[in-house]
């Protein structure tokens, strides 16, 4: 994990960092706040981000895992948030829907694993491909954020 390999000082901000997207989290579940949840993932991942760009490693085994994390917590928490409105689904419709979440994740770990095996076998610098990088990561986590927010709600 990229958090342990940091100095004594990036481990106390990181920290910190994790624990206020964390109560953000909560704020938003607890309080029904849906555009909290985008800022509470955001902030984690940019926690973890920061301390790739500062560790400077090869590759971060972890990504993948990290990436389905986010993932879950964004979907969760916003399936907690259509919880709270009481109305009958369809039969099976948490079982169809823990299913699509289940393949979801499985994919993206498997997608961000192939993207890390790629970059390995790239081993190219320079500012194009740190661009193309960055693109690409700030594609994907829109594309994770929108996905989680299009979610339809059982009331409306």
């Amino acid at each position: 994990m990229p958090i342990a390999r940091g100095d004594e000082s990036f481990q106390k901000v990181d920290v910190r960092v994790a624990t206020v997207g964390l109560v953000v989290l909560l704020a938003a579940v607890v309080r029904g706040w849906p555009p909290l949840i985008p800022l509470a993932i955001a902030l984690v991942g940019a926690g973890y981000a920061a301390e790739l760009a500062v560790d400077d490693a090869a590759l971060d085994l972890a990504a993948p895992a990290v990436a389905v994390g986010l993932f879950l917590a964004a979907e969760l928490a916003y399936w907690s948030l259509d919880e709270r409105i009481r109305t009958a689904g369809d039969p099976g419709q948490s079982l169809r829907r823990t299913a699509l979440l289940a393949v979801t994740a499985a994919a993206i770990f498997v997608v961000s694993s192939a993207l890390l095996v790629l970059a390995d076998e790239i081993r190219a610098r320079g500012l194009a491909l740190d661009l193309i990088g960055a693109v690409a990561a700030v594609g994907v986590l829109l594309a994770v954020l929108a996905t989680a927010r299009d979610q339809p709600s059982k009331g409306a």
